[in-house]
C-alpha cells in the first residue's frame, strides 16, 4: 500500500473495515434509524416530511428514507459520505442535533452493508454510493465513494471524471442502467430532496432480518426474543428488570417521542406518525426548576406529570437539543421496590450535558451525576405533594397512581404549517388532516400566526411544596423532644468533681475515646469493654441511678483503653462469638504500684454505640425483629453497667501463658474483698466463675431456644407482610435500588423490653386486621361511588362529544356544498362566455347573409333571361351553394334554438330563411331594447 504524503509527512489511511467497526456503536437498531431522521430534521436540510418505508428491489429487502428538504450538491454529498465533516449551525432558531459528522455512516452501515444516496437541490442531481460489498469485491485499501452528478437536462455534468464512478455504481448497486438512476431521482417529490436506499440488511443466524415487517404493516418492529420458555418481548439492555415501553421495540412509538417539540412529519410505511408534545400530554402537570452551580445560576425547567397511556411506563425523559437521549430513566423513589413514583414522568432538556457517540446516553461526568441526584429529589417532592393533595381531597378514592387520567391539555399540529395549536377541553375526535383554519380559537386560526409563547424564564416552581413544610415542622418538633429527653437524662446523672472521676453520657454516645477510632459492627449490638487495671477490683456500689464513677488518685498515671475486636455474628451464635468484653488482670507483665489500703477502685467503661440503618418504610410496617432489636439497643443505653450485656472474658496476662474464662457480667459487679496480691484475686475469681459457668450455659440454651422460636415467628410474619405488600408493590424490582433512612429515627426509638414489644406487636396485628376490614368496606363504597361518578361524567362527556360531532359534521357538509356550488358557478360562467362568443359569430354571419340576399335576388331575376341549358347549369350550382348555406345556418340556429330538429328541415325550400328572418328580428328587438 503506497502511503500518501502531504509536505513529506504520511497521511493516515482509513481501512474499509472501519465502516463496520464504526457502526458497532449502535447497539440498538432504532438509534441508527434516528441518525438518518436527524439528518433530515437539522436546519441545513429543514425537511417538512420524511418518508420511511420497506421495499423490495431485485429480490432484495430494502429500507428507504426520502425527505423533501433542501438537498445537496456533489460537494456536500462527498462530505456526508466522508468522516468528521459537520458544518451544521443554528438557523431560524432551530438548533442542529448533529455534532460529530458521523451519523449517516454509523447509522446506515449499522442497518445494512450497502447504501446509495439520491439527492437534488434544484440546480443539480447527484448519486453517491457507500458500499461495503463494493469495497470487498474490489479489494480496496481505502474507503472509496463513487459520485455521479447530473444537470437539469438529465445529462452527466463531467462525463470524463464520472466515467469510473458511474461504472462502479451501475455494477455494484441495485440499478444497472442510467435510466433507473434517473427514475429514482424522479421519485423525490418536488425539485429538492434526498432519497436513501439501504440493502443487504443485517440478519441473524437464521437468515432473518433484525426487523419484523409483517406483524404490523404500518410499523417496523424489533421481533421478540426466543428463550427456553418460548417467546418473550424484546428488552433493551438497561431495562432487563423493568416493564418494557413500546418505544423500545416499535419504531412508530419511538418516532412519536423522538423530539421534544416535533417540527417535521414522519410518514412510516405510508401512514403518518402521530407525534406528540410529550411535555403537554401528561396529567397533573407541574413545573419545577433546577439551578446547578456549574451553570452560573442559570435555571433548567423540569416538567412532571402522570403518564395517561400506561402507568407502568414512568421515569425521566432526558432530551438534548430537542432530541430524545434517554427514555424512562428511573430516579429517586422510583428505584425502590415499592409503589412510590409509579406513573410519574419527568421531562428535562439537558443541553448542558454532552451525549455519547450514539446519542443514547450522556457522558458519565460529575455534572450528569449531580443532575440525576437533583432529578431524584425533585421527583420525590412532586410525588409526595401529589399524594398528599389527593389524600386530602379524596381520602376514599383509589391511590393516585391507579386513577384513570386524561391529559391536562389537547394540542394538535397543523398539516400545512406544522405549527402546534392548543385546543379547548373536550375535543377528542380530530380529522386525519387538521389545519389552523379549523381552530375554534379565532386568534390562532391562521397559519401565519406564530405559536403560543412558552414561559421559558421560569423562576419558581408552579406548585407549593407543602409536604416539605410539614416534614420540617415534624422534624423540628422531634428535635425539640429529643433535646428535652437528653436534658432530663443528663440532669438525673450524678456529677462529682473532675479530679475523682470522668462521666460518660450513655444517651449521647460521647466518650473519652474519639468516635472515629471505635470499631463498627453490622449487627449494631452495644459493646462495652470493661478494663480493670492492676491491683484493682470492682468496687461495691448500690447506686439506684446506675451512674458511672471513676475515682483516680493523684499518683496513678493515665491508663489507655484497650478495645476488643468485633465481628458480624448474630446473637443466635453468641456462644461462639469473640466479641465478649475483656477483663485483663496484669500480674507480672507490667510493674505494679505500691500496695496501699487506701487505693480506691479504678474502673473505666467505654461504650461503643453502633446503630444500624433502617428504612422509614420498615418502621411503618412494624417488623417485630427490627423493633425488638432497636428497643433492646436503646434500653441498654440508659445505664453505664448492666447485667444483661454479653459475657466477659477474663484474660490473665502472664509471662508464659494466657487463660481465658467466660464469666457473667453480673458476677463482676458483685462486691469483692480487697486483696493485695493480684494473682490470688484472679484465682478466687476464676474459681467462682467456674462455678457460675454451668448456670450461664443453661441460661444461654434457654435464650437460644427463645430466640429460635421468635425467629420462626418473625419469618412467618415477614412472609405474611410480603404477601400483603405484593398487591401494592411494583411489578419488578430495579437492580439499582438503594434504600436509606434517617439516622434521627433510630436515635429516638423509645426503650422497650422484648415482652413489651411482643404485646405491642400482637396489638398491632389486631389493629391491622380491623383496618383491613374497614379498608375492604371503604373500598366497596369507593368503587360504587366511582362507578356512579364515572357514569355521570361519561354521560355528560358523551353528550358534549355527540353535539360537537354533529356540529363538525354539519360544518363539513356546508363546506362540501359550498365547494360544489362554487364549482358549478364557475362552470356556468365558462358556458356563458362560450355562448357569448357564439352569439357574436352568429351576428357576423347574419350580417353577411343579409348583405348577400339582394345579390341573390338580382341574380335570380337575371337568370330568367338566360337559355335553358345555362339556366339549368346555373340553377344547379346555385342550388348547391344555397343548400350548403342553409345547412350551416341551420346548425347555427340549432345552438340558439335547442328545440329545432334539423333532421325534419327541408333545405331545398326557404324554411330556414324564414326561421333566420324571425331570429334576426328577435335579435334586433333585443338589441334595440
Amino acid at each position: 500500500m503506497a502511503a500518501k504524503t502531504q509536505g513529506g509527512i504520511r497521511l493516515s489511511a482509513l481501512c474499509p473495515k472501519f465502516l463496520h467497526t464504526n457502526s458497532t456503536s449502535h447497539t440498538w437498531p432504532f438509534s441508527a434509524i434516528a441518525e438518518l431522521i436527524d439528518n433530515a430534521y437539522d436546519p441545513d436540510v429543514s425537511a417538512k416530511q420524511i418518508w420511511i418505508d420497506k421495499t423490495v428491489i431485485n429480490d432484495n429487502i430494502c429500507l428507504t428514507f426520502t425527505d423533501n428538504g433542501n438537498g445537496m450538491n456533489s460537494e456536500k454529498l462527498h462530505k456526508m459520505l466522508s468522516f468528521g465533516f459537520s458544518e451544521k449551525s443554528v438557523m431560524n432558531g432551530r438548533v442542529p442535533v448533529g455534532l460529530y459528522g458521523n451519523g449517516f455512516k454509523s447509522g446506515s452501515m449499522r442497518l445494512g452493508k450497502d447504501a446509495i444516496v439520491f439527492t437534488k437541490n434544484g440546480e443539480t442531481m447527484s448519486v453517491g454510493l457507500l458500499s461495503q460489498t463494493f469495497l470487498e469485491v474490489t479489494k480496496a485499501e481505502h474507503v472509496m465513494v463513487p459520485i455521479v452528478t447530473f444537470n437539469n437536462q438529465r445529462q452527466i455534468s463531467d462525463p470524463t471524471e464520472s466515467k469510473n464512478s458511474l461504472k462502479a455504481i451501475l455494477t455494484h448497486s441495485l440499478f444497472p442502467t442510467e435510466e433507473k438512476l434517473l427514475a429514482e431521482l424522479d421519485a423525490i417529490i418536488g425539485k429538492k430532496g434526498t432519497r436513501i436506499i439501504i440493502w443487504n440488511l443485517r440478519r441473524d443466524k437464521n437468515e432473518k432480518t433484525e426487523f419484523d415487517f409483517d406483524k404490523d404493516k404500518y410499523d417496523i418492529r424489533i421481533p421478540e426474543d426466543l428463550d427456553e420458555a418460548g417467546k418473550r418481548g424484546y428488552k433493551k439492555q438497561e431495562r432487563l428488570d423493568q416493564i418494557v415501553p413500546e418505544s423500545d421495540y416499535s419504531l412508530r412509538a419511538y418516532c412519536s417521542i423522538l423530539y421534544l417539540k416535533p417540527t417535521m412529519q414522519i410518514i412510516l410505511r405510508g401512514q403518518k406518525v402521530k407525534t406528540q408534545l410529550v411535555s403537554k400530554s401528561l396529567a397533573f402537570i407541574e413545573r419545577d426548576i433546577y439551578r446547578p452551580k456549574f451553570l452560573n445560576a442559570k435555571t433548567v425547567r423540569i416538567t412532571f406529570g402522570f403518564n395517561c397511556r400506561n402507568k407502568d411506563h414512568y421515569g425521566i425523559m432526558m432530551y438534548h437539543k430537542n432530541r430524545l437521549i434517554k427514555a424512562y430513566e428511573r430516579v429517586g423513589c422510583q428505584l425502590k421496590a415499592n409503589n412510590m413514583g409509579v406513573g410519574v414522568v419527568g421531562i428535562i432538556e439537558c443541553n448542558f450535558l454532552k451525549p455519547t457517540h450514539n446519542k443514547q446516553d450522556f457522558d458519565y461526568t460529575n455534572e450528569y451525576r449531580l443532575t440525576i441526584a437533583a432529578l431524584g429529589e425533585k421527583l420525590n417532592d412532586y410525588w409526595n405533594e401529589m399524594k398528599t393533595k389527593k389524600n386530602e381531597e379524596y381520602p376514599l378514592a383509589l391511590p393516585v397512581e391507579e386513577i384513570q387520567k386524561q391529559p391536562d391539555q389537547t394540542w394538535v399540529q397543523c398539516d400545512a404549517c406544522l405549527k402546534w395549536r392548543k385546543l379547548p377541553d373536550g375535543i377528542e375526535h380530530l380529522p386525519e388532516k387538521w389545519y389552523c383554519s379549523l381552530n375554534p380559537d379565532p386568534q390562532f386560526r391562521s397559519c401565519e400566526v406564530p405559536e403560543e409563547p412558552e414561559d421559558d424564564d421560569l423562576i419558581h416552581p408552579t406548585y407549593e411544596k407543602t409536604y416539605k413544610k410539614k416534614d420540617k415542622e415534624k422534624l423540628k418538633k422531634r428535635l425539640e423532644y429529643s433535646h428535652q429527653i437528653n436534658n432530663e437524662m443528663f440532669l438525673k446523672t450524678p456529677v462529682s468533681s473532675s479530679k475523682d472521676f470522668k462521666t460518660f453520657s450513655a444517651v449521647s454516645g460521647k466518650e473519652a475515646v474519639p468516635r472515629s477510632i471505635l470499631p463498627e459492627t453490622s449487627n449494631a449490638s452495644v459493646k462495652r469493654p470493661l478494663l480493670i487495671l492492676n491491683r484493682s477490683v470492682s468496687s461495691p456500689h448500690s447506686d439506684t441511678d446506675n451512674s458511672l464513677k471513676r475515682k483516680t488518685p493523684s499518683c496513678v498515671t493515665p491508663v489507655s483503653l484497650k478495645m476488643p475486636r468485633l465481628n458480624d455474628r448474630t446473637f443466635n451464635n453468641r456462644d461462639d462469638d469473640d466479641d465478649e468484653d475483656v477483663i485483663i488482670l496484669e500480674e507480672s507483665s507490667t510493674p505494679k504500684p505500691s500496695a496501699d489500703s487506701d487505693v480506691p477502685i479504678v474502673k473505666t467503661e467505654c461504650i461503643n454505640l453502633d446503630q444500624e440503618e433502617k428504612q422509614k418504610e420498615n418502621c411503618d410496617v412494624g417488623e417485630p425483629g427490627s423493633a425488638a432489636t432497636s428497643e433492646s439497643r436503646t434500653e441498654q443505653l440508659t445505664s453505664a453497667t448492666q447485667t444483661e450485656l454479653p459475657n466477659l472474658v477474663v484474660k490473665k496476662e502472664e509471662v508464659e501463658e494466657d487463660t481465658s474464662i467466660q464469666v457473667p457480667r453480673a458476677e463482676m459487679e458483685t462486691e469483692q474483698p480487697y486483696v493485695n496480691d493480684v494473682s490470688e484475686t484472679s484465682v478466687d475469681l476464676g474459681n467462682e466463675l467456674k462455678n457460675q459457668l454451668q448456670l450461664l450455659n443453661k441460661e444461654k440454651e434457654m435464650y437460644q431456644n427463645k430466640c429460635e422460636v421468635l425467629t420462626k415467628q418473625v419469618e412467618a410474619l415477614e412472609q405474611r407482610i410480603l404477601e400483603i405488600n405484593n398487591k401494592y408493590v411494583k411489578k419488578e424490582m430495579c437492580h439499582q435500588s438503594t434504600e436509606t433512612i434517617s439516622l434521627f429515627e433510630e436515635e429516638n426509638v423509645h426503650k422497650r423490653s422484648l415482652a413489651e414489644v411482643t404485646t405491642l406487636y400482637e396489638q398491632a396485628l389486631e389493629e391491622i386486621a380491623k383496618l383491613k376490614e374497614q379498608c375492604s368496606t371503604l373500598q366497596n363504597l369507593k368503587t360504587e361511588c366511582s362507578k356512579c361518578a364515572d357514569g355521570e361524567n361519561k354521560s355528560e362527556v358523551e353528550e358534549i362529544a355527540v353535539q360537537l360531532d354533529d356540529v363538525f359534521r354539519q360544518l363539513d357538509k356546508c363546506s362540501i356544498e359550498r365547494d360544489r356550488y362554487k364549482s358549478e358557478s364557475e362552470l356556468l360562467e365558462v358556458e356563458k362566455n362560450q355562448i357569448a362568443c357564439q352569439c357574436e359569430e352568429l351576428k357576423a354571419e347574419i350580417a353577411q347573409l343579409k348583405a348577400s340576399i339582394p345579390q341573390a335576388v338580382a341574380r335570380a331575376n337575371d337568370s330568367t333571361t338566360s337559355n335553358v341549358e345555362d339556366s339549368v347549369n346555373f340553377s344547379d350550382g346555385e342550388s348547391l351553394k344555397l343548400r350548403s348555406l342553409r345547412v350551416n345556418v341551420g346548425q347555427l340556429l340549432a345552438t340558439i334554438m335547442p328545440d329545432l330538429d334539423l333532421q325534419q328541415v327541408n333545405y331545398d325550400i326557404d324554411v330556414v330563411d324564414e326561421i333566420l328572418g324571425q331570429v334576426v328580428e328577435q335579435m334586433h328587438e333585443i338589441s334595440s331594447t
